[in-house]
């Protein structure tokens, strides 16, 4: 049984409304959509999709507290195109009010700031204004597949993001790359 299920981590996280965050109506609605290749389970690819639901769940409500739960310690976490962390230093970022994560993913006027210009949008944004979310998942082995997230409302917004992948390591899926 694969067992990826996030687990305590006893690191706090910041406080939504001292992020700047308008709370909209969470969850953002998801589906299933189109498993592309061969070589996982059914049981495997609704797990992959329950750990991106709590994500995403999480990142509606303005925080990442199961994100380290679902990062593997030897393997850590690709956050961007060429950013790679350990889990440490994910855990580090999450804590900081002013870091990765807090900008980019949550704070509108950090990044605002940050760019120097307004109307800037974090990848929270992304998804609120979004509509129905569909992922869509890319098998390239039995122990690695790659997420596509799509929104038929408006699928301009998808250039905002990174495709997600997961790893498998013994029975466990894990977060590889963030999206």
């Amino acid at each position: 049984m694969t067992s990826c299920v996030s687990k305590n981590t006893n690191i706090a996280t910041e406080n939504p409304q001292s992020r700047n965050i308008v709370k909209s109506n969470c969850p953002f609605p998801i589906k299933q959509g189109v498993v592309y290749g061969k070589g996982i389970s059914q049981f495997d690819s609704t797990f992959i999709i329950f750990v991106t639901k709590q994500l995403l769940f999480d990142l509606c409500e303005g925080h990442f507290s199961h994100l380290l739960g679902f990062v593997d310690a030897e393997t850590g976490l690709f956050v961007d195109a060429k950013g790679y962390w350990s889990k440490q230093e994910v855990a580090l970022d999450l804590q900081d009010p002013n870091g990765y994560f807090s900008l980019y993913y949550f704070d509108q006027k950090k990044l605002d700031l940050k760019k120097g210009n307004q109307g800037n949008l974090t990848i929270r944004d992304v998804f609120v204004q979004a509509g129905p979310v569909v992922i869509d998942i890319y098998v390239g082995s039995k122990e690695e597949v790659e997420l596509k997230f799509r929104f038929d409302s408006n699928p301009k917004l998808e250039r905002y993001l990174i495709n997600p992948s997961f790893i498998k390591i013994g029975n466990n899926w894990y977060l590889h790359r963030m999206f």
